[in-house]
Parts: C-alpha cells; sequence; structure tokens
C-alpha cells in the first residue's frame, strides 16, 4: 500500500512538474515599456510600504515578476533599465 500511495505521489508531482514547465514556455516575454510602467507602478507600492533602500531592488523584481506573472509574462531576472 505504502509503494501505491509513494508511486502516486511521485506521478503527480511529476506531471506538475511537467505542466509547470509547458506553462513557463508558453508565457509571452513582456515589452521593454510595458515592464518599465510596471517598474514605476512598484517603486509606488514601495512607498506605500515603506520599503527600505538596501530591500528595494529584491522588492521591485519580485512586485514586477508578480504583476508579469498575473499577466501571463515570463519572469524577469534584472530590473529593467529606464531610459533618459
Amino acid at each position: 500500500m505504502k509503494n501505491i500511495i509513494s508511486l502516486l505521489t511521485l506521478l503527480i508531482l511529476s506531471s506538475n512538474l511537467a505542466y509547470s514547465e509547458e506553462l513557463e514556455s508558453e508565457l509571452m516575454l513582456a515589452d521593454e515599456d510595458y515592464t518599465i510602467r510596471l517598474l514605476w507602478l512598484c517603486q509606488g507600492y514601495s512607498q506605500d510600504d515603506e520599503i527600505t533602500q538596501t530591500d528595494l531592488n529584491s522588492y521591485l523584481l519580485k512586485c514586477i515578476n508578480n504583476e508579469l506573472e498575473a499577466g501571463y509574462y515570463k519572469h524577469i531576472k534584472v530590473l529593467p533599465k529606464e531610459e533618459q
């Protein structure tokens, strides 16, 4: 019985992993203008949440990626650069 439960658990976990990898490959890459607008939005949130300067970049990246995920876009690994 334990073997059956272990096997079922393994199958469920592997199917979830395959689904999440498939979903990741189907996500769109957001254009630069959109990610810049998300940066501005998240900067406003950071002021409301009183985020310290040392935690700001981490906060912004997480915030932007949350917004991108909600819009079915791929995550970014580096904050976008604002053009001067």
